[in-house]
């Protein structure tokens, strides 16, 4: 190969490595340059106070709940205190239906009451069932002697039930049943008609 050959090689090749070396030199220099950061946009005035108030706000309101919530902690410790402190006293549970019946009964006058009073003192209890019975059957006599002087609950009449089963005293109903002695009444909210005697019942004007 001549020598003006091998020139124009050595020639290109010096050429090529001086590119090289000048990219990665201007790498080098690009990579050590810092960046400078970006100037902070100024943020609106309006936009600024909103967003204030909207913490503010939202501050205001979670103390609100956080005091809140620690007043009910202080109630229910208070009722617990207080439950401890004085606990409620218990009868018998099998008591509880005696209570609950006892309950249901209407007030007695105060001349009753005296009698019921004497005698519940003075009588044992197989006395008293005794009394009871001659009672019951005392108002079934009563009940059954008015009735016949009475004339029979109209069909469809809207009526007040003023005796019998004490449950249903005070209730009105539909007479769907009637004859000289008895009649039933259809209660709301009752299964079965309520039977009474003729004179438990008041027709409604």
């Amino acid at each position: 190969m001549s020598d003006v050959k091998l020139s124009a090689i050595d020639r290109a090749l010096a050429a090529a490595k001086a590119r090289k070396a000048a990219k990665e030199a201007a790498g080098i220099l690009q990579e050590q340059t810092p960046v400078a950061p970006k100037a902070p946009r100024a943020e609106d005035p309006e936009k600024a106070a909103a967003r204030r108030l909207r913490a503010a706000a939202k501050e205001a309101k979670h103390a609100q709940l956080e005091a809140e919530r620690a007043e009910r902690r202080a109630a229910r410790e208070a009722r617990k205190a207080e439950r401890v402190a004085t606990p409620k006293a218990k009868g018998p549970a099998h008591m509880k239906k005696v209570e609950r019946a006892l309950s249901k009964l209407p007030p007695l006058n105060e001349s009753a009451k005296a009698e019921f009073e004497a005698m519940t003192s003075n009588y044992g209890i197989y006395e008293l069932e005794k009394f009871a019975a001659h009672l019951q059957l005392f108002s079934r006599t009563q009940k059954t002697l008015r009735a016949a002087d009475l004339q029979k609950l109209p069909l469809g009449a809207s009526v007040t039930i003023t005796g019998g089963d004490l449950r249903y005293v005070g209730m009105q109903g539909k007479v769907v049943h009637s004859q000289k002695l008895r009649a039933k009444v259809a209660v709301d909210g009752v299964k079965k008609p309520v039977y009474i005697y003729t004179g438990e019942a008041k027709i409604n004007q």
